[in-house]
């Protein structure tokens, strides 16, 4: 099942437009298809995909801060 906050993660990982560092510009479209297959699974994987794209989509309420902007 996909959450609105998954979709919203999915959504900034994909995104063209945003400027991501380095190393994270070379695994975001993984992690994006990571987390679709984790949340098919459903039970505990689709809790860590939903754990990690809160991570993402709110990196204020996380220590994980990706400090992005826009190109």
């Amino acid at each position: 099942m996909i959450t609105k906050d998954l979709q919203a993660a999915l959504d900034l990982l994909r995104d063209e437009n945003l400027v991501w560092s380095s190393d994270m510009e070379d695994i975001k479209l993984d992690i994006a298809n990571l987390l679709l297959v984790c949340a098919a699974q459903g039970d505990m994987l689709q809790t860590l995909a939903d754990s990690l794209a809160k991570k993402i989509v709110y990196p204020r309420t996380s220590s994980y801060n990706p400090d992005l902007e826009r190109r």
